[in-house]
């Protein structure tokens, strides 16, 4: 595994669990359901990211990883 991705991987697992990722997800007013289809994971899988009780893994966190810093581009360009 390359440097990049194991940094990727560690930011969007930090996010998981300080709460930025659902505050994200909310901000952008997008369901649970929404960003699983996206990532191509259950509703459940992203629940329990955002609840800490599973931490985003491989392609599919990188895919969360690139839907978090777009929303964070958003909402920054919206303020």
């Amino acid at each position: 595994m390359d440097k990049t991705r194991i940094l990727r991987l560690a930011e969007v697992r930090s996010a998981a669990v300080s709460g930025e990722a659902r505050r994200l997800r909310r901000g952008a007013r997008l369901s649970i359901g929404e960003v699983a289809s996206f990532c191509g994971v259950d509703q459940s899988t992203v629940w329990r990211w955002e609840n800490g009780t599973r931490a985003p893994r491989g392609d599919r966190a990188l895919q969360y990883a690139d839907l978090l810093d777009s929303l964070r581009d958003q909402l920054k360009s919206a303020a």
